[in-house]
């Protein structure tokens, strides 16, 4: 426990003490009969500033001290004075990186590193070596990638050899030639029957006539008419073959357009082509997502640096064992950096997102960086009552390395001048915002409302006015006995 509460609470119990003072007697009663009224006045003062009741409350929030019990509470009060609202802060901060201006280099294979190009404090370019591995997963890799090239390369030889014989070959050409032939034959039978045909119906004509002469027999006439109808039924069925043919042969010339036949007797070397071709450039893929080249035999990986910046981290040395994923440097671009700063309640009045604000470093004020406010924190934190505002510096200064204590300067730009009190005078009292304002018989707590920060510690108020004094120490000591009726109530 401080020194100051100690104070306060022995106070407490010796004002209590004083209810049971003895009573005067009828000699001291005497002698004070001979004094003026103002003499007994000032002297009953007295004695009622020393008595517990003149340490009690009148009313909620009002405190009757004596001149010695403010010193035995080491009670000093100062008066309102009047600050300029152009007021000027400093708020401690610190220098880190932008996570999207800076990126972890990692191994996609596991290896054991060969080379390291880039030290911590290296500056590289994008696309920049940063360290050679060699991995043995890479090299299985680089070998199946030759492995399928070597595939693919045979399996398009034997398409391109499969596909010049049967441009050359009887199995292809053989369908439309019989089909062409069966057109031929078809169109002959057709030509015969119609002769024949012709032929016997000029032979029937001939024979109706001499049959109506009496020259030809009945018999001969049906014979001869029973021929032209089996010779008509023959030339029907020659047509009709002849369309059959017909038909074929289109089907024939469709099917050799389209290359079915083609690409039935090439599929088996196109697909062998196809999968060695998948498993070449799959192979080829991962080697590239590795950092490694195809073409290669040897597993080597090389790390790039994806961003420009500086290397601020490399964890492992020549001849490490690395494992997928694990961390081989951290590049920052310190082009781009932030300062978080920790800003007091009362800066709110004067901070908002988009506001210039100038940082300097804590072990050398004229190292000077103009950024301003991105963000502002909605959350306070308890144990400190502080929130953090987000800083940004773009080409920061020489100095403004990440890690470093920087000082944020605040300034309201009101330019009014307003009642201030010291910062340490003001208290919290039930929610609210309170000062002991030093009255004729003590002090009474008054609620106020802070403004922006001034000059020399102080805080702009609103509520009072310039002159009047309040309480700047021993403010702990008055709260408790602003309080000590909630805590433990008085004897009246």
């Amino acid at each position: 426990m401080t020194k100051a509460p100690i104070i306060a609470i022995l106070l407490i119990l010796s004002l209590a003490g004083c209810q049971e003072k003895s009573p005067t007697t009828p000699q001291d009663q005497g002698s004070h009969q001979g004094h003026s009224h103002e003499e007994h006045s000032e002297e009953g003062g007295s004695e009622h500033s020393e008595h517990p009741e003149n340490s009690e409350h009148d009313e909620e929030g009002h405190l009757e001290l004596s001149q010695q019990q403010r010193e035995s509470l080491q009670i000093e009060t100062k008066p309102v004075v009047l600050a300029s609202g152009q007021s000027t802060g400093l708020r401690p901060g610190v220098i880190a990186a932008d996570p999207d201006h800076q990126v972890v280099v990692t191994s996609q294979a596991a290896g054991t590193l060969k080379q390291v190009y880039a030290r911590v404090g290296s500056f590289v370019d994008e696309g920049r070596p940063i360290a050679l591995l060699s991995s043995p997963e890479v090299t299985a890799l680089q070998s199946e990638f030759h492995e399928s090239e070597v595939e693919a390369r045979l399996a398009r030889k034997e398409l391109a050899n499969k596909r010049a014989l049967v441009k050359v070959g009887d199995d292809i050409l053989r369908p439309q030639e019989t089909a062409q032939l069966e057109v031929v034959q078809a169109e002959a039978q057709v030509q015969t029957a119609s002769a024949k045909l012709m032929s016997t119906s000029l032979k029937n004509e001939r024979l109706e006539a001499l049959l109506k002469e009496g020259i030809a027999s009945r018999q001969q006439v049906e014979e001869s008419r029973a021929e032209r109808q089996s010779l008509e039924a023959e030339l029907k069925h020659a047509k009709v073959a002849l369309k059959i043919a017909q038909d074929h042969l289109q089907r024939e010339k469709r099917i050799a357009r389209s290359g079915l036949k083609v690409k039935a007797e090439t599929f088996p070397a196109e697909a062998r082509l196809a999968r060695a071709e998948e498993k070449m450039n799959h192979s080829r893929e991962k080697l590239l997502q590795m950092g490694a080249s195809p073409q290669g035999h040897q597993g080597l990986v090389t790390l790039t640096s994806p961003i420009s910046g500086t290397v601020v981290e490399r964890p492992h040395a020549r001849g490490s064992l690395v494992a997928v994923g694990e961390k081989v440097a951290l590049v920052v671009d310190t082009k781009k950096v932030w300062a978080w700063v920790d800003l007091q309640r009362s800066d709110l009045e004067i901070i908002e997102v988009g506001d210039p604000i100038t940082l300097s470093l804590v072990d050398d004020e004229k190292a000077i960086a103009e950024g301003f406010v991105d963000y502002v924190s909605p959350t306070i934190s308890e144990k400190t009552q502080t929130l953090r505002a987000r800083v940004v510096l773009s080409e920061p200064p020489r100095g403004f390395s990440l890690g470093s204590f920087v000082n944020a300067k605040l300034t309201n730009g009101s330019g009014a001048s307003e009642p201030a009190i010291p910062e340490g005078a003001v208290q919290f009292v039930e929610g609210q915002t309170v000062v002991y304002l030093q009255t004729k018989e003590g002090f009474e707590r008054t609620t106020v409302t802070i403004g922006p920060p001034a000059d020399g510690g102080l805080v702009t108020v609103k509520n009072l006015k310039v002159g009047q004094r309040i309480a700047v120490t021993g403010v702990e000591q008055l709260k408790s006995l602003d309080l000590s009726d909630k805590i433990g109530g008085h004897s009246h």
